[in-house]
């Protein structure tokens, strides 16, 4: 079943630019058939002057094997060059549509919050495997080029000798069988390797992320030597994997040896009686150097493919199962996505699988449901592997209403939110929006319909404008009215760049204040039915805490909106409407 999988996704990059992969299958069938014209032309050449050496003429039958010569070459040289640009082509397409892909499975991913926790190891993923999943597909124009030159070569051998010919291949046939039968081995040591290369870059990314705790903490020593360890078994991965694949090349190389063993016994003899000309025996020879070449692309192309299976296998790990159906599209195709069930137990709904866009002709969100007036959650879970999570949460927010959500840390707070957006799997019972049942909560519960400030809202190194617009046509009189109200307009404006300030990455050249003010403000750019803050006070002042807080009222008044806020902050508290207390776990 994982094969056919792979063997698809294999094809549908073939299907990317077709054109491209048949013109690059083309050149390199030129490219090579440069040596079988050239091992022709050397056996004419050599067996006239064979014949000369009986007296008969030589010059007048060799000087147009040489024209062909020159006209051969000069095919060459052009296929060279037109192959090469078809293949950064290629390259450039496999990798970019399969990495839009990837971003689109991720965005889509039942597991987004884990993923993102784990950036070192998807971006690793990105740059790593998604080059070895194409691969295969990159290498096999190559090779059919190749293989068009070796049908040319096999049947010019056995047009002079069948016998030897059968003969010179059987060496090289046992050690495509042994491959074959080691393929198993292939995908093992692949696996190890990049298995290992995972772990050395996690912990990388995570010495660099925490470098100033480890220096105030002292545990400089600890930590180094714990990534010596991962970086030594890496090693050990990485040599036994390279150790292996040179195991196999050598193997080819020894049964070349034999097969001119072979082919000089069988032609001594017949040789010496004269059935066997000079130019012929130059042609084995000839032909035997790129056979041997082809054998060993062909065994590269299997052991490449098999290890690329690996990589596709570790991109769907990312993506997860479900969402791999896009995996080998091009960039800008979307296939239609079916409904995909949670089970739990208690006969919940699952939560449907989401389009990015609606259809063209569809409502939208708002159009379908109205502004909010009223939202009631009736028994939303949402329970983690290790059975943590939250229970049968209930609770209704009404227009013009700022609801706070209080409890215990690790009580639950946070998965709420990430539930009702998609970042963690969970289940629900009913969820009515204006008294509609809600049937795809991907749809609604995102922008320009709900606004949010997550607990694990990232910045990027960029510029303030940037991080606001995040690349949406949004105008600066825009960007400065939310500064305003996130209670930051003051401070961008004194600063020397204004809104093209640099953050740095993730905001490390802000105070947390103002990182987390920044992200509000990202939030107040759009004018939505209802917002979510998860704890998004926590490092201001109280004074600034009850600006915030004052313009965020403000706005929900003004736009007849409604607010759920997740903090056990007093100034929080005090502002809010009603308040829900989250138990632990419940």
């Amino acid at each position: 079943m994982e094969y056919n999988k792979f063997r698809s996704f294999l094809k549908k990059l073939i299907k990317i630019k077709p054109w491209l992969t048949l013109g690059s299958i083309l050149l390199n069938a030129l490219i090579f058939s440069y040596s079988a014209v050239n091992i022709s032309c050397v056996r004419w050449i050599m067996n006239a002057f064979q014949d000369g050496l009986q007296g008969k003429g030589v010059l007048h039958r060799i000087w147009p094997y040489f024209i062909l010569l020159a006209v051969n070459a000069a095919v060459r040289w052009l296929s060279i060059r037109g192959s090469s640009y078809l293949d950064v082509l290629r390259r450039y397409y496999y990798h970019d549509s399969l990495r839009v892909q990837v971003f689109r499975g991720l965005l889509r991913s039942n597991h987004l919050r884990d993923r993102a926790d784990n950036s070192g190891k998807t971006f690793e993923r990105l740059d790593d495997d998604v080059p070895a999943a194409c691969f295969p597909v990159e290498l096999v124009t190559e090779v059919a080029g190749y293989c068009i030159f070796t049908f040319i070569a096999v049947g010019s051998l056995m047009l002079i000798n069948w016998r030897i010919t059968m003969f010179l291949f059987l060496p090289l046939s046992l050690c495509l069988f042994l491959i074959k039968k080691i393929s198993g081995r292939i995908r093992s040591s692949r696996k190890q390797n990049r298995d290992m290369h995972d772990r050395a870059s996690s912990l990388l990314s995570d010495i660099v992320t925490s470098v100033l705790s480890i220096k105030t903490m002292d545990a400089k020593e600890p930590v180094l030597e714990k990534y010596d360890n991962v970086i030594k078994q890496r090693t050990r991965a990485v040599v036994k994997d390279s150790l292996f694949q040179n195991s196999v090349s050598a193997t080819v190389d020894i049964a070349s040896v034999l097969c001119i063993v072979i082919m000089m016994a069988a032609v001594s003899g017949l040789m010496q009686n004269g059935s066997f000309p000079l130019g012929d025996f130059a042609i084995f020879i000839c032909y035997l150097d790129t056979l041997n070449d082809c054998i060993l692309r062909i065994i590269e192309l299997y052991t490449e493919t098999k290890k690329a299976e690996v990589s596709y296998q570790r991109i769907l790990e990312t993506v997860e199962e479900q969402n791999g159906l896009c995996l080998g599209m091009d960039g800008k195709l979307l296939p239609p996505l079916s409904s995909k069930s949670v089970p739990v137990s208690g006969g919940y709904c699952g939560i449907p699988a989401h389009p990015d866009v609606f259809p063209e002709g569809e409502e939208t969100a708002e159009e379908s449901y109205g502004r909010l007036t009223q939202l009631s959650v009736s028994r939303l879970s949402c329970i983690y592997e290790d059975g943590r999570g939250i229970r049968d949460v209930n609770f209704q927010l009404y227009a013009g209403e700022l609801l706070v959500l209080t409890g215990p840390v690790a009580s639950g707070k946070s998965s709420i939110l990430n539930a009702l957006f998609g970042i963690v799997p969970a289940s629900f019972q009913e969820i009515l929006w204006n008294g509609k049942e809600v049937q795809n909560l991907f749809t609604l519960f995102k922008a320009p319909t709900v606004s949010c400030c997550l607990q694990s809202s990232h910045l990027q190194n960029g510029t303030i404008r940037e991080n606001l617009t995040l690349g949406r046509n949004i105008s600066d009189i825009e960007c400065w009215k939310a500064l305003q109200s996130a209670c930051m307009e003051g401070e961008v404006k004194e600063w020397p760049g204004g809104l093209d300030t640099l953050t740095g990455e993730n905001g490390i050249m802000l105070s947390g204040g103002q990182k987390q003010r920044l992200l509000l403000a990202r939030m107040l750019l759009e004018h939505p039915s209802l917002y979510f803050l998860d704890d998004a006070t926590s490092a201001l002042d109280r004074i600034t805490a009850e600006k915030l807080i004052f313009n965020l009222k403000q706005r929900i008044i003004q736009d007849n909106a409604a607010a759920v806020f997740i903090s056990n902050s007093e100034v929080v508290k005090a502002a809010a409407d009603r308040e829900l207390c989250i138990s632990q776990g419940a």
